[in-house]
Formats: C-alpha cells, sequence, structure tokens
C-alpha cells in the first residue's frame, strides 16, 4: 500500500513540474517567439441586442474581413472568410466588378458544411467569367432578411441578375422567427441571445498562452476528422430520410398534427402570406434596379420519399413567380428525382451525412443547372 502511495505521489510531483515547466514555455513563446494575434474563430457571426416593450430581441450577421474555421456534426471542419461588407466569399480578391449575380438565401446558399470553393455560388464564380459572385445568404435568414439585405446591397452596389433561394423552412421562419420592431429597420429575433463581454481572464489567456491554444485547436480538428472517418466507415450505405417538423407540411395534414408541434394551420397560412409579401417587394426591387430575380428551390430527402400530397411546394413556387412576373423558377426537384430513381444511396451522393445540406456533389448539381440557365 505505501509503495503504491509513493508511485503516485511521484507521479503527482512529475505531472505538476511537467505542468509548470508548459505552462512557463507557452509564456516565452506567447510574449517573446508567437506575436501574432491568436483570435481564433469556429464562426463568423456577430450578435446586436434590443429591447423593445420590456422583451429582448437580437439580431446578427457576419462580421466583415473575418477568417473562420467552422465545424459541423458531421464534416470535417473547413475555412470560412468573409469581405469587407461581411458577405461569405473565396478569400480572394474579385476581379473588376462588370455584371454582379447576386445569391439571396439562407444556410443553403450559404453553404452550411463546404468550403467556398465546393459551394453552388463558389462553383459557378470558378466556372463563369461573365458575372462577379456575391453570396448574401446567412444561416436562418427568412425573406424579411433577405429583402433587407437586398435592400442594403443595392445602395451601393449593382446587379444583373439576383437568384432566390426559397427553402423548406421559410414558412415556419416567416411565421415565427423575424419580425420588425420599432427601434430597428432590419427584421430581429424574439430572444435573449446575448453578446458576452470579454473577461480580464479570457484576455489574459488569449494573450499569454497561444502555444495552448493553437495545439487545442488543432488536436480538436484531428479529432473530429479522426472521428468521421471511423463514422464513415462504419455507416455503410445509409440512405433513409430525415423527418423534420419544419419541411413536413408537404405530407402530414396540418389540421391532425399535434398543437405542440410548429406549424398550425393558422401559423402556415400566416408564414405562406408572408412569402407572399416579401417575395414581391424583393422582386420589385429587382425590377427597380432593371436586374432579373430568379426563383431556386430544391427538395429534401423527406420530401423526395414522402412526396408533396398535403402541399405540393414546387407549385406555390411555380405560381408566386407567375404571380409576380419573375425571370424564372430553377426548380431542381426533376434533377434530384432521376438521380434518386438510379441511385440506391442517393441521400449520401447528394446531401452531407445526416443533414439536409448539400455535400460537393449536391452543391455541383445546383451550379450546373445555374449556369445553364443564366448563360441562356
Amino acid at each position: 500500500m505505501i509503495k503504491i502511495f509513493i508511485k503516485l505521489k511521484n507521479i503527482i510531483v512529475i505531472l505538476f513540474f511537467y505542468l509548470f515547466f508548459l505552462l512557463i514555455g507557452d509564456l516565452i513563446f506567447s510574449n517573446f517567439i508567437y506575436k501574432k494575434d491568436t483570435n481564433i474563430k469556429y464562426d463568423c457571426f456577430e450578435y446586436k441586442n434590443y429591447l423593445f416593450e420590456e422583451e429582448s430581441y437580437h439580431d446578427y450577421y457576419f462580421q466583415k474581413n473575418c477568417v473562420a474555421t467552422e465545424t459541423q456534426r458531421t464534416v470535417a471542419p473547413y475555412k470560412v472568410f468573409t469581405d469587407k461588407d461581411g458577405y461569405r466569399y473565396s478569400g480572394r480578391k474579385r476581379q473588376q466588378e462588370i455584371n454582379n449575380l447576386v445569391f439571396l438565401g439562407d444556410s443553403h446558399t450559404y453553404s452550411m458544411g463546404v468550403k467556398f470553393e465546393n459551394s453552388f455560388p463558389g462553383i459557378v464564380e470558378n466556372n463563369t467569367n461573365n458575372y462577379t459572385i456575391y453570396n448574401l445568404g446567412v444561416p436562418g435568414y427568412g425573406l424579411q432578411k433577405h429583402y433587407y439585405n437586398l435592400n442594403t446591397f443595392l445602395k451601393t452596389k449593382k446587379t444583373s441578375k439576383i437568384i432566390l433561394t426559397l427553402d423548406m423552412t421559410d414558412i415556419y421562419d416567416a411565421a415565427h422567427r423575424w419580425r420588425t420592431i420599432a427601434n430597428t429597420k432590419s427584421p430581429v429575433l424574439k430572444s435573449k441571445h446575448t453578446n458576452k463581454k470579454i473577461s480580464d481572464w479570457k484576455k489574459m489567456q488569449s494573450s499569454n498562452f497561444k502555444g495552448s491554444k493553437i495545439l487545442v485547436f488543432h488536436a480538436r480538428n484531428f479529432l473530429r476528422y479522426l472521428r468521421l472517418k471511423i463514422r464513415s466507415t462504419n455507416m455503410g450505405n445509409k440512405d433513409g430520410a430525415l423527418k423534420t417538423e419544419v419541411a413536413n407540411y408537404t405530407y402530414v395534414d396540418l389540421e391532425k398534427r399535434s398543437p405542440l408541434n410548429y406549424l398550425s394551420p393558422d401559423d402556415f397560412e400566416r408564414g405562406t402570406s408572408i412569402i407572399d409579401l416579401y417575395f414581391a417587394k424583393i422582386n420589385d426591387l429587382a425590377k427597380r434596379n432593371n436586374a432579373k430575380l430568379y426563383l431556386m428551390i430544391f427538395p429534401w430527402p423527406e420530401t423526395l420519399v414522402y412526396g408533396q400530397e398535403k402541399f405540393n411546394w414546387e407549385n406555390f413556387n411555380i405560381n408566386l413567380c407567375k404571380k409576380n412576373s419573375c425571370s424564372k423558377v430553377i426548380n431542381l426537384f426533376d434533377d434530384f428525382r432521376s438521380i434518386k430513381m438510379v441511385n440506391k444511396n442517393w441521400k449520401n451522393l447528394i446531401y452531407i451525412d445526416d443533414d439536409v445540406h448539400f455535400n460537393k456533389f449536391g452543391n455541383n448539381l445546383i451550379a450546373n443547372k445555374i449556369i445553364r440557365e443564366i448563360n441562356n
């Protein structure tokens, strides 16, 4: 027993001295060797808080000139860059602007889960010399925010074509998420998200323990990559469709759903009415700026599996474009159906594993369709 105690004591002493010298080494490294900033970011989001009628609200957008390493649940970490206006881009200097092509949308347009060069805006940029690409997509945004973003963009820049993606979440977003309050022009969210002030201790850590911070950052990314490799090996050919509360209105009767579900019939009607209103506003804004507006739609995995018997999302968008005389609907439904018919592993071919966002193949599929449409 005494021998075990002595052995344990020796291990503790060794660990103590190891950590002590590691911290001393990091202090020397941070203050005398590596003098660069180690402001490691995992996203480029910035938040702004509001108080209206004793309720808390917040808005969010991208920081300007930001570099971050994003991590998603089932994909390896990837770099994200924003330009001087806070739009996601390749990180390379844009060519001289001749014809600007603007992408509007939420996380699919932003291209969550892939590098910019593997996103459909990035692929379009790399395969056309006729347009300068601006990706105004932001995860979680809805039509109210798209209208505000486009309006802001057009105050300083011009565009000849606008591609607006209407996503399966947009009805829910319009009904529940975004609203306008008196003391801000931009739509906001009702919540209690706050920007936390950086404590003196955090500042001290950031400036004096850069080596540890860099080591943890790379170790975390490596372990995530390793875990995903093991996961992909064990997954096999998983091709099931993810059922969601925000997109099941195409195949589930709203009248029969539980009150706890995301969309009631009244919510659904309110959401579609807001989409009607703001699509008309975006279309009018495009026409006043001599720009062509394209409406782009694509299915989620569950839409391909369970169909549109209760609500036809394709017809809704086709009628929306027709009613407002937009340039064209870029409809990916048939393209995706064709792949599903001939590929047993269609879901993993198009979408990120266990997700509704697109992988490189899915983004290529969309980009090629866009290139064909805008060049006609």
